[in-house]
């Protein structure tokens, strides 16, 4: 049996330049799809120093024609509805397809590191990080929750919303979004983040709900305790609160993403699928 299950198949990818999303764009490029990639910034990896050591091209599309599949990348800001949609009818039409999406944008993030003036450096080091949410449940600016389910929530809404009549006119397809388990344990400090990605989890049921009889998959995965170049290091505090005992990694993440678009996950919608290494129980 060959391991190409995803050959013919045309995948698209948003925020895919860096992290967990390069990592998908190049697991789904190895099984053979063509692999577009929408992001605010195509180069968003060179910003972060672990992630600028895993590239072994200059951009990710670069990788993933070196895999031996067609890849084309679009800077969009998928904050807004309109570039939204005409970018992705633009990867429909120079594709030939739609087959499969993973809405992967998104983050915990108030102002990007590349949005930075200067290349600010935080905690005397030499990585330059994000601002992240400190909000609380009673005590949110306006500017943080404004930004924060902007490139969340809204984000994978307008998303999902435009690739829907492709992956109708290809027959069928799958939807991945990326919730978190903040969005699943009310008991994290991470607001408004945690709201966000649960009206994901919320809006991805009632998306498979409509999409079924299209024979369209929905489905979430939830990761935990990965690491990214955004989020560095966490292995001590893994080590405390994981039942695996270990950070995760990019490619955990991307095993249970090539199960749910593949046909190993035919009869799976709906669901949320945690990648936490058994940190909620």
């Amino acid at each position: 049996m060959s391991d190409k299950k995803l050959s013919g198949k045309v995948a698209l990818v948003t925020g895919g330049a860096r992290g967990l999303g390069r990592g998908y764009a190049l697991r789904l490029a190895s099984l053979g799809a063509d692999v577009a990639i929408i992001d605010r910034n195509l180069r968003g990896a060179e910003v972060y120093e672990f992630e600028r050591a895993q590239l072994t091209a200059d951009t990710v599309m670069a990788e993933c024609e070196a895999l031996g599949v067609r890849a084309m990348g679009l800077e969009v800001d998928l904050t807004d509805r309109a570039a939204t949609e005409a970018a992705i009818n633009q990867v429909a039409q120079q594709m030939g397809r739609l087959d499969i999406l993973v809405a992967n944008a998104g983050g915990g993030t108030v102002v990007f590191a590349d949005e930075k003036q200067n290349g600010e450096k935080q905690g005397g080091g030499n990585n330059v990080l994000d601002d992240v949410t400190t909000g609380t449940p009673s005590n949110t600016s306006e500017e943080m929750l404004n930004r924060v389910m902007d490139i969340n929530i809204r984000t994978c809404m307008y998303t999902c919303m435009a690739a829907t009549p492709h992956l109708k006119a290809a027959g069928g397809g799958k939807i991945v979004t990326v919730s978190s388990t903040a969005g699943v344990d009310a008991r994290g400090g991470y607001h408004p983040y945690g709201l966000s990605k649960a009206a994901i989890i919320h809006y991805t049921r009632s998306l498979a709900q409509e999409l079924g009889e299209f024979n369209i998959t929905v489905n979430a995965i939830a990761p935990g305790i990965i690491r990214t170049g955004r989020l560095g290091d966490r292995t001590e505090r893994a080590e405390e609160v994981v039942a695996l005992k270990r950070q995760g990694t990019i490619e955990d993440c991307c095993g249970v993403v090539e199960f749910l678009t593949t046909d190993l996950s035919a009869y799976v919608t709906g669901r949320v699928i945690l990648i936490d290494g058994g940190m909620i129980h």
